[in-house]
């Protein structure tokens, strides 16, 4: 290789380089940029290997793709190494791209790095810098190199968000341009030492980046592009991609409103498939799927069910959808009959219990198959019949053989999980499927599993992923438990599946001429949970992510099909214990014996007031006063610390804990870390721990709290522990704050007193 093509490789990567500034714009973080530039510096020191050793462009070009198709999975993160491709990595890959497509199409920039996005930016930065290498190395076309590349400059350019500031973003391409131009050509514009092809490239790049953003639908788009009504379904494109994209939004958005009869999930699909990444409808081997034909029924005439259920109830819902583009139609479990402008473009299939939008010819289903269909004014009417059997009625279900493998089926054994699935069940004494199933969830959502709520995690991606996540990390969000639980169900020989969608969304109102109640849901709705077959009764729905707004339904052994979230649930507990306080009967005051005390002094025993004012004269009734307060008050803080010993020692355990809980809460008042509002004592615990304020006891002290709180189980012996731990927070929250901080919290505690009461003095005022 000569000193001169060393060069030009050299100047293709400052040029890529240089575009970095165009897509700082549309990203939230830089993440992206590792990923990217080393996919780029992999093409050019590739195509640099094969040109030096002599080879040709076509040589040059089939390198090129091996090392793409071996490296781009791995920057893309879909796998941790390279590997041959096979047809688990072919259809990951498909489904990424699929995912890809709809992430740019529901994302709005400046957006999250989100995964079918990465995908796609990988390959770019790779292809394209590829043959820009090429054009300026092997043939000279350094006009046509720096066009290539201001197409991997401009694209950013061209996605509409708040920032139109491209001219100073312009400026390090233009520059890198330019210098490439000089030392790659000979011929040069007399006076300016520009190309003739510089020149064009600086008037391309300029124009390109004035007027291509005002083509586009403007400014602050919700999204990078729109697919348009009809186009077609992506290949591969599956509906658990929905979840994760849109509970990553930088900001919520109302995608449906809703009215409904009752509280309900709206669902998507079941996916019966885990390929050891991705629970998806269909085979794992199949990048697109398309369900078997005999499993389809237009929605014109009543809608056989998915599974035969005899235990059911009535749900009527009305959709209308406000900012959702998708295949899938999102409706309660199981839809019977569809109403609406908009039914002859849908089909329901019973293989995954989905309703879709469907290309139709002459009322019949076309070959075309699915197309997104759902979007912005696409309004219908729901009929449903809500699986709602008892426990009673599910202890003996039986599954026969062929449903039963096919529902356990996994990509690999997890003895692990199965081990641990074991031990819950045997630790909850369950023997049936239903009880089995509802100790799993309790252990998911229940102190016992110790897991939290958090958005801010990686995919699930690895060969032991989902074992870090429930051994180890514990940490993730709908989509991590939900794959969880239903692996550990097949692992222990229970059908099992996991179901994307909705949750039913806020309250927002009741109209006056309607039974049905008004909900909103929006991008923070969606959702992922485990179905359990149970033959005769249908796929059951069970909740095992702890979420931390209380807004998912979780079934209890007493009612399977609930109609409150978990925060209605608390509430509606936490007003029945109230009340129940309140109907306690308060014993009356004992009667104290001894003398009577007179009403009044009579005769020469009474002092007159001339007599009261002599002896105070003197100054023997001041001293008596102040004497006679200063024994109350030695008396009244002797009372007090007796008081509070006889709580902290021998008093109710319930009272001793809750007051170890305000002493904890008011010294992390003092010390700036204090509880948010509709923060429980779990979050506010595992907030510390994440912010490396305190241990693991945190969390203890805080499930001893809640069954204070709650009407749990408590004892003395739990008042000695709360009472220890209480004393250990308060020590860790103080030493988790700056000398500065500490200095200052004698002070904070009386500011933030005098400030709660000036606030409720407000408030009693507008009261």
């Amino acid at each position: 290789m000569s000193g001169q093509d060393l060069l030009r490789g050299m100047l293709v990567a400052l040029v890529v380089l240089s575009t970095i500034t165009a897509y700082d714009r549309i990203f939230q973080t830089g993440d992206w940029r590792l990923p990217a530039l080393t996919a780029a510096l992999a093409a050019i020191v590739i195509a640099m290997v094969v040109r030096g050793l002599g080879g040709g462009g076509l040589i040059a070009a089939l390198a090129s793709a091996i090392g793409f198709t071996a490296l781009v999975p791995v920057l893309a993160g879909i796998v941790p190494r390279p590997s041959l491709p096979d047809a688990a990595l072919r259809a990951e890959v498909l489904e990424r791209i699929s995912q890809g497509v709809v992430e740019l199409e529901i994302t709005p920039a400046p957006a999250p790095l989100l995964a079918g996005i990465v995908l796609f930016l990988v390959a770019g930065f790779w292809v394209v810098t590829h043959v820009a290498h090429e054009l300026l190395v092997r043939w000279s076309q350094t006009g046509a190199a720096l066009a290539v590349l201001a197409v991997l400059w401009a694209v950013p350019l061209i996605v509409p968000v708040s920032d139109t500031s491209w001219q100073l973003r312009a400026v390090p391409f233009i520059a890198a341009a330019g210098l490439t131009l000089l030392l790659t050509t000979e011929h040069r514009l007399p006076r300016l030492g520009l190309a003739a092809t510089g020149a064009m490239m600086a008037a391309l790049a300029i124009m390109t980046a004035a007027t291509a953003p005002g083509l586009l639908p403007g400014f602050q788009s919700d999204a990078w592009y729109g697919l348009g009504a009809g186009s077609s379904a992506p290949r591969g494109y599956q509906p658990i991609v929905d979840v994760s994209t849109r509970l990553q939004q930088p900001e919520e958005r109302e995608v449906l409103r809703v009215r409904s009869s009752q509280r309900t999930y709206l669902r998507l699909a079941g996916l019966d498939t885990f390929d050891g990444f991705t629970w998806r409808l269909g085979p794992a081997s199949d990048g697109s799927y398309r369900p078997d034909p005999s499993t389809l029924f237009p929605t014109q005439d009543l809608l056989p069910p998915e599974v035969p259920a005899q235990a059911t109830e009535p749900v009527f819902v009305d959709v209308e959808v406000l900012d959702l583009a998708n295949i899938y139609v999102p409706v309660p479990y199981q839809p019977v009959q569809i109403l609406g402008p908009f039914r002859d473009e849908m089909v329901w299939s019973t293989d995954g219990g989905f309703l879709a939008t469907w290309d139709t010819e002459d009322g019949q289903l076309a070959q075309d198959g699915p197309r997104v269909g759902v979007r912005e004014g696409f309004t219908y009417r729901v009929q449903a019949e809500r699986p709602v059997p008892t426990r009673e009625q599910l202890l003996d279900t039986q599954v026969d053989d062929a449903t039963l493998e096919r529902f356990t089926q996994l990509p690999r054994e997890y003895p692990e999980l199965a081990a641990l699935a074991e031990d819950i069940y045997a630790d909850a004494d369950a023997t049936s499927t239903i009880d089995r199933t509802l100790a799993l969830q309790e252990w998911f959502t229940g102190p016992g599993g110790d897991f939290t709520y958090d958005l801010e995690v990686p995919a699930l991606r690895g060969d032991d992923a989902l074992e870090r996540f429930i051994i180890e990390d514990r940490v993730g969000y709908c989509e991590y438990f939900a794959a969880g639980m239903a692996t550990m169900l097949r692992a222990t020989g229970i059908p099992a599946r996991v179901a994307t969608g909705f949750l039913p969304g806020e309250v927002v109102g009741t109209p006056d001429d309607s039974e049905l109640t008004e909900y909103s849901v929006s991008t923070s709705d969606a959702h992922a949970w485990v179905e359990v077959l149970f033959p005769g009764f249908g796929w059951i729905t069970f909740e095992p992510t702890p979420r931390s707004d209380g807004t998912q339904i979780q079934p209890r052994a007493d009612e399977l099909s609930p109609l409150e979230n978990e925060r209605e649930r608390r509430a509606r507990e936490l007003a029945e214990d109230a009340d129940s306080l309140e109907d306690t009967p308060v014993p009356d005051s004992p009667e104290l014996d001894g003398p009577e005390r007179p009403d009044a002094l009579e005769g020469d025993d009474a002092p007159d007031a001339e007599g009261a004012a002599g002896a105070g004269d003197d100054g023997n009734t001041t001293t008596l006063v102040v004497l006679v307060l200063l024994v109350a008050a030695v008396g009244a803080t002797v009372l007090l610390l007796r008081r509070r010993d006889v709580v902290r020692s021998g008093g109710d355990p319930r009272e001793r804990i809750l007051a170890d809980q305000q002493r904890v809460y008011a010294a992390a008042a003092r010390y700036g870390v204090a509880r948010r509002p509709n923060e429980t004592s779990v979050e506010l615990a595992r907030r510390w721990r994440r912010e490396h304020r305190v241990g693991r006891d945190a969390e203890r002290f805080a499930h001893i709290t809640q069954a204070a709180a709650f009407g749990g189980h408590v004892d003395a012996s739990l008042a000695e522990e709360s009472a220890q731990l209480a004393g250990e927070l308060t020590a860790a929250l103080r030493d988790s704050v700056d000398p500065t901080t500490r200095r200052t919290s004698a002070l904070r505690g009386p500011w933030l007193r005098a400030r709660q009461r000036g606030r409720d003095l407000v408030g009693a005022g507008r009261d």
